[in-house]
């Protein structure tokens, strides 16, 4: 009976928990809203400036940001236009390499608090695991930033949304200084 009352109180603290939110503002260059369930990650990109997760719901976030002028400069041995459409190209070629089966869906050209963002679905196995992913790869002044959200194939419908809050409140930013992370 113990276990069940735990059980129970603890899945009402993980619902309470979900409605709540923190901006988690990186460096001097982006903010993001996340959800309060996650907590800071280190081991899910060695190159991400940001890897948050919730190995208990399977949800998993990362954003890398790389400069615009490495792109550019990097663009004619990559074979690829230096604009967000061929950044994106070069990143999703590269998915299908270690994505296997990968299926990509819900592919627009939009824009991301004022910044010009390419956003899209994929879906496919890795390591052996059926995966649902969201991501976005975003042009700022200086940077193209990807956002990548993931989680298991089976968690799709239970988190989509949450994972296109998190994308739609990427902001670039520029004059604050330092990391902050405030509870809303």
């Amino acid at each position: 009976m113990k276990k069940i009352i735990t059980l129970v109180l603890f899945c009402i603290f993980l619902s309470c928990d979900s409605k709540k939110t923190e901006i988690v503002t990186i460096k001097n260059k982006y903010s993001v809203e996340l959800p309060a369930f996650l907590s800071k990650g280190n081991n899910l990109h060695e190159e991400a400036s940001l890897q948050y997760q919730n190995t208990f719901k399977e949800f998993y976030i990362i954003i890398l940001d790389e400069s615009k002028q490495e792109i550019i400069d990097a663009a004619p041995f990559l074979e690829i236009e230096p604009t967000l459409e061929g950044y994106y190209t070069y990143l999703t070629n590269s998915m299908k390499e270690t994505i296997k089966n990968p299926r990509f869906n819900d592919i627009k050209n939009t824009r991301i608090n004022g910044m010009n963002a390419k956003t899209f679905s994929v879906t496919g196995n890795v390591d052996g695991l059926d995966a649902y992913y969201k991501l976005a790869y975003v042009e700022g002044k200086e940077t193209y930033y990807q956002i990548l959200t993931w989680t298991l194939l089976k968690n799709q419908e239970k988190n989509a949304h949450e994972m296109d809050k998190i994308i739609s409140s990427f902001k670039e930013i520029g004059t604050r200084k330092g990391s902050d992370r405030s509870k809303k």
